[in-house]
Parts: structure tokens; C-alpha cells; sequence
């Protein structure tokens, strides 16, 4: 929801400053507001790189989670008992 208001908030702002410096012509007011719309853009990019980078991370999480071998991970025995405590908090945190 966050991300949605600040991208069409991102959107109207840029907008309303294409529509001034063009009904005011270049001013010393239109340049600083044309960097401050490119600074805009430019956050919003950044944050929808970050998205889409956390969403790469999450289903790549869940990948590996599914290609598991539960049953010979999680036997317990004397031998493996390590790698079950290992495998098993790993699960937990996820």
C-alpha cells in the first residue's frame, strides 16, 4: 500500500511539475523543481528494484525449501543428530 501511494504520489508530482515549467518557461524556480522531479523518479525506481529484488529472494527461499528431502533430512538418529538440530532451526527461522 505504501509503495502504491508513493509511486502515483510520484506520478502526480511529476505532473504538476511538467505542467508548471512548461506554463512558466525556464526559471531558476523550473530547474530546481526539474531536479527535484528527477530525484523523485529516481527514488522510485530505486524502490521498485528493491521489490522486485526482495521478490527474487523470497521465491528463491521457497524453491529451495520445497526441493528439500524432508524424510532424509529430518531422521533422527545418533549419527545425523547435528545435521537435525541444523536442519530443523534453519526451518524454524524460515
Amino acid at each position: 500500500t505504501t509503495f502504491l501511494v508513493m509511486f502515483y504520489s510520484a506520478a502526480l508530482f511529476l505532473a504538476i511539475g511538467t505542467f508548471m515549467i512548461s506554463a512558466n518557461g525556464t526559471t531558476t524556480y523550473g530547474v530546481i523543481l526539474s531536479g527535484f522531479l528527477f530525484a523523485l523518479l529516481l527514488e522510485c525506481y530505486w524502490c521498485c528494484q528493491l521489490v522486485d529484488r526482495l521478490n527474487e529472494v523470497n521465491t528463491q527461499i521457497g524453491i529451495l525449501l520445497c526441493s528439500l528431502d524432508w524424510p532424509v533430512e529430518l531422521q533422527y538418529t545418533k549419527a545425523t543428530a547435528s545435521r537435525y538440530r541444523q536442519a530443523r532451526s534453519s526451518l524454524l527461522i524460515m
